[in-house]
């Protein structure tokens, strides 16, 4: 089995679970440092205070001023929302 892209899995409290598939990247912007996830990238694990943007085929999805925990491995990529400052997650399709 090829694998085509990324799988997100996103829990928030309020929404609950979402899951984006085949994402060709995760770009993680926080207040201390700059990452861009790619398929078949290393093990990590880790914390933001700032932003995630998730490239979908058809559209980039953002969730602007996070504090979230995040955890990459094995093209699986979850994202732990804790709470969302000054905004709220947007969608670029929109």
């Amino acid at each position: 089995m090829e694998n085509k892209g990324i799988t997100v899995n996103v829990f928030e409290l309020k929404s609950g679970l979402t899951v984006y598939e085949n994402a060709s990247y995760i770009r993680i912007t926080s207040k201390d440092y700059n990452l861009l996830v790619m398929l078949d990238y290393m093990p990590i694990i880790g914390e933001i205070e700032g932003r995630v943007d998730i490239k979908i085929p058809d559209r980039e999805v953002t969730f602007d001023n996070i504090k979230a925990s995040y955890m990459n491995s094995n093209n699986v990529f979850n994202l732990m929302i804790q709470g969302v400052y000054n905004g709220k997650p947007k969608d670029d399709s929109k």
